[in-house]
């Protein structure tokens, strides 16, 4: 039997849109965690750092990486990331780089890497740049 548990966190409450941050997944002792669109919002779903796109990224991967954490995931038990830039042609390098910092400060390896994709989308709110999506997968004990 597959237990879903949808969740928020006080630091990024649920999207006025209606779905939850994050579901976790469990069956057995294995747990999936579908983190969902997420971007440089506050805790008052406030867009954080308008017109910054390196500020925007590091804080969506703030986000991210406190989804994870809230439920006993780690950025290494991420096994997929889905990238959306609202301009690939101006962001994409720039993304890069921010990406790198934040594999490296969380101990993540070229060879660890997960799978990953980068597209460009027209985001929900037009003064985001970047939505990142992840899927985080955990054996316990």
């Amino acid at each position: 039997m597959i237990k879903k548990i949808p969740f928020n966190i006080d630091s990024l409450p649920a999207p006025e849109a209606g779905f939850p941050r994050a579901t976790e997944l469990k069956t057995g002792n294995v747990r999936i965690l579908l983190i969902s669109g997420t971007s440089s919002v506050g805790p008052n779903r406030e867009t954080m750092s308008p017109g910054d796109f390196e500020a925007q990224a590091r804080h969506t991967y703030k986000n991210i990486k406190d989804l994870l954490t809230s439920r006993g995931f780690e950025v290494s038990d991420v096994i997929r990331w889905r990238i959306y830039l609202s301009d690939i042609a101006k962001y994409y390098d720039r993304f890069n780089k921010i990406r790198d910092e934040f594999f490296c400060n969380n101990n993540i390896t070229r060879e660890n890497m997960a799978a990953s994709c980068c597209v460009e989308a027209k985001l929900c709110r037009e003064d985001l740049t970047v939505e990142i999506e992840a899927d985080a997968l955990r054996e316990d004990g």
